[in-house]
């Protein structure tokens, strides 16, 4: 890698007369739209839609009849959360039935980051901000420091049990001065002639918007099916395969194994073997409420929403279409597991991370503290130098907190120049990992053999 370089009716059973048992739970879905043709909120809709399942079905028996209920009438996630609210909120409810209505309701909550939050985005460009004068400052308030082994495992450990609800994928970089960019984030951002913080520039900074990322990839899809005639596979194999060949994308490789990571973030470089490393635990959804209430999984498999021809985010052409799916608000990471085509998937236990282009606007500024005083917030090109996705800090070292928002969280390692080469030996020596068991194909020894010192010729 290189640098980019309320109405809902109350229901506390002790209604007059006893329940007949559950009515017909073919309920119709109220239409979120009112008689004078307007539309009205989640909350209302959700309302109203409570009180006519009250009317339908017997809330002693809620969870079946109320299933069957939504799915017949596949109301829509704004809905959805409407009605969660409004039921949820009705008197005298059974805390077995609010658990019962959570364990299948919110799962089918597809959007799970608030649209007030991005509604007038930003300016797509931004100068720095004047606290800013390196990409590792983005990180510096919440990062662990590892300096030997011992720390090495400390912090894997006490993350992981700090938060051990959270699916967390880890990646490792070889120097604390790149940020966590997609390659094809960081080609762009080269042709836009975008400047690193640690150059002291002035301005505006052209980063990729999302649109050009769409762009780029189209161009990608086009030339891969057209001149190369892979045409068979789907838009997320297609990019997985260029990813593995070493080609630009958008997917950011990551694993589930952090001494696998650590090994990447510590890896000899001669360019590099003298600058600190980053080693980072990215989570894919946010912390769970106080409510006990998880989040739907960013977890995607090769369906017919993920595995299609055309990328599934292509087909959003707006930023409110982009929020409703959490894409690009920094609520979710897609996660992907691609199947073992190549044999460094199965050794690296990778995975893929993907998500837009953040979103930024004048609402989310504060939930990206620079620290060191009031107001002192990161900018969009901040954001942007640190990372092609939302990169929301937190301390590896305490149990992870939720926030309003559902922001997920980002922690943030750095292993000092002089840990390296121990670590490295310590994962050598314990693990056995080294070149050929992380790269073990034929085209990471064909690259090796350009770097072999061979015999010196001998006069007989």
């Amino acid at each position: 890698m290189t640098d980019w370089r309320d109405s809902a009716t109350a229901v506390n059973g002790s209604t007059a007369g006893e329940p007949e048992g559950p009515k017909s739970s073919k309920v119709k879905l109220f239409n979120p739209v009112n008689e004078s043709g307007s539309g009205v909120s989640g909350q209302e809709a959700g309302a109203t839609f409570a009180a006519a399942l009250v009317q339908e079905v017997d809330l002693s028996a809620i969870t079946e009849p109320i299933r069957e209920a939504v799915q017949a009438s596949m109301p829509s996630p704004l809905q959805l959360k409407g009605l969660r609210e409004a039921v949820l909120a009705a008197s005298g409810m059974q805390a077995s039935i609010t658990n019962s209505i959570n364990k299948w309701l919110v799962p089918a909550l597809r959007q799970i980051s608030d649209p007030r939050l991005y509604s007038t985005p930003e300016p797509v460009r931004s100068p720095y901000s004047d606290y800013m004068t390196q990409t590792s400052d983005y990180f510096s308030k919440h990062e662990y420091v590892i300096e030997s082994v011992t720390d090495l495992n400390n912090a894997i450990s006490t993350l992981v049990n700090k938060a051990p609800d959270l699916t967390v994928v880890w990646r490792g970089q070889q120097s604390v001065t790149w940020g966590l960019h997609s390659s094809l984030f960081r080609t762009l951002s080269l042709q836009n002639g975008v400047d690193r913080p640690e150059d002291g520039p002035e301005g505006d900074q052209p980063f990729p918007t999302e649109d050009q990322m769409i762009a780029a990839e189209a161009v990608i899809l086009s030339t891969a099916r057209q001149q190369w005639r892979f045409d068979g596979l789907s838009a997320l194999e297609t990019f997985a395969r260029i990813q593995h060949a070493g080609g630009v994308t958008r997917l950011l490789d990551v694993t589930f194994n952090p001494y696998i990571a650590a090994w990447f973030a510590t890896e000899a470089n001669s360019d590099t073997d003298e600058d600190d490393s980053r080693l980072v635990a990215l989570a894919t959804e946010p912390v769970p409420t106080d409510e006990g209430i998880k989040v739907p999984t960013s977890r995607i498999e090769l369906d017919s929403t993920w595995g299609s021809h055309l990328p599934l985010w292509h087909e959003r052409t707006s930023v409110q279409e982009r929020q409703a799916m959490d894409w690009g608000t920094g609520s979710r990471r897609r996660l992907w597991v691609p199947p073992a085509y190549d044999p460094r998937i199965a050794a690296q236990n990778a995975a893929f991370v993907i998500d837009g282009v953040p979103i930024t606007s004048a609402l989310t500024a504060p939930y990206f503290k620079a620290g060191g005083g009031e107001n002192r917030y990161f900018k969009r090109a901040d954001l942007l130098a640190a990372g092609s996705m939302f990169m929301r800090t937190a301390s590896p070292r305490r149990k992870p907190q939720s926030n309003k928002q559902n922001l997920a969280p980002t922690f943030p390692f750095r292993i000092t120049a002089a840990a390296k080469a121990p670590i490295r030996a310590y994962l050598e020596r314990t693990f056995g990992y080294s070149r050929p068991s992380i790269y073990p194909d034929i085209s990471a020894l064909a690259r090796e053999t350009k770097e072999i010192a061979f015999p010196r010729l001998v006069d007989s």
